[in-house]
């Protein structure tokens, strides 16, 4: 009997005793993040906090060699904001920026309204152009169109002379500024489209179908019905993408020095080529990294900008 007790009992308390969570150290969670905050740490926060002190020291070639740090204060940016080249490179980036943004939102929603309105073969296959033209190197990208544009050799004089558009045999993209920055928009553009027209395809995706109908049953055209409906629905996903295109088109880099490096006379000098010929060309690794942090700062300042819109849009 009291063997038969004993075992009720323990059976009895058995299930609680069980169900009860083994004790766990409050440090757990955070040795689980270290990995992760450490990795963090070295690729993101550690260059940006070398960069902000490289602004405030005069650093050379010869600086480097001889391994001597000079402190010059503010020097760097007083000499960045009082350079006439940087005020005439800095808005023609923003121009650059704003023109490739825009026509980079208005293909890629004319192809998302296409992936979404074509038929499941002809879907795929447009979405698979856009995956490969995504996924092309951008170094890669940037010589191929140098190559459709080539004067002699190139594609795009070719067909344009077979169209009877105009003559342009042997005519130079790359001689003129104005020719050499429209090359360069259509190259960013057709590097950024894919990434835009996936992204509002999936918010078009996640858009309710009654209320398309509802609206065509009132009567409403399809234009009337996109902008009306579609697109306020579709809102946050056009400031995240508005932002990050900004972003991206004001770092421009290598689609310029792939194909013009700046030329023809500096016409197409963006800041991100500023950034390397004052400090890999010239040698001015102070004067590079002033301009970078106030570049930094100027996308910081979008970054908050996009924070604050979404900040609004939850509530």
């Amino acid at each position: 009997m009291t063997l038969t007790r004993v075992t009720h009992e323990a059976v009895a308390a058995g299930p609680d005793r069980r169900r009860r969570p083994p004790p766990r150290s409050r440090a757990l969670p955070y040795l689980l993040l270290l990995p992760a905050a450490l990795g963090i740490l070295g690729t993101l926060v550690y260059p940006v906090v070398q960069l902000v002190a490289l602004s405030f020291q005069r650093q050379n070639l010869a600086d480097l060699i001889r391994r001597t740090t000079t402190w010059v204060g503010l020097d760097n940016y007083l000499r960045t904001l009082t350079d006439p080249q940087f005020w005439t490179i800095l808005p023609r980036t923003i121009a650059f920026a704003l023109v490739c943004v825009t026509l980079t939102l208005v293909i890629g929603t004319l192809c998302a309204l296409l992936l979404k309105a074509a038929s499941p073969w002809a879907r795929l296959a447009l979405s698979s152009g856009l995956v490969v033209a995504w996924a092309t190197p951008v170094f890669i990208g940037a010589v191929i169109w140098r190559w459709l544009f080539d004067s002699e050799f190139g594609v795009v004089n070719y067909l344009l002379t077979r169209a009877g558009l105009c003559d342009c045999r042997g005519y130079g993209w790359f001689l003129g500024g104005t020719q050499a920055t429209a090359v360069l928009v259509v190259i960013v553009v057709w590097g950024a489209v894919p990434f835009v027209a996936l992204s509002v395809y999936g918010g078009l995706l996640t858009v309710p179908a009654e209320l398309h109908e509802a609206a065509r049953v009132d009567g409403a055209s399809g234009p009337r019905v996109f902008w009306r409906i579609t697109l306020p629905l579709l809102r946050p996903v056009y400031v995240i993408l508005i932002v990050l295109s900004l972003i991206w088109d004001m770092k421009v880099f290598p689609q310029i020095w792939f194909t013009t490096k700046g030329g023809p006379y500096e016409s197409t000098v963006m800041l991100g080529v500023y950034i390397y010929n004052k400090g890999i060309n010239a040698s001015q690794f102070g004067a590079a990294s002033s301009i970078a942090v106030l570049m930094t700062l100027m996308l910081l300042g979008l970054a908050w900008f996009y924070i604050r819109t979404l900040r609004q849009e939850a509530r």
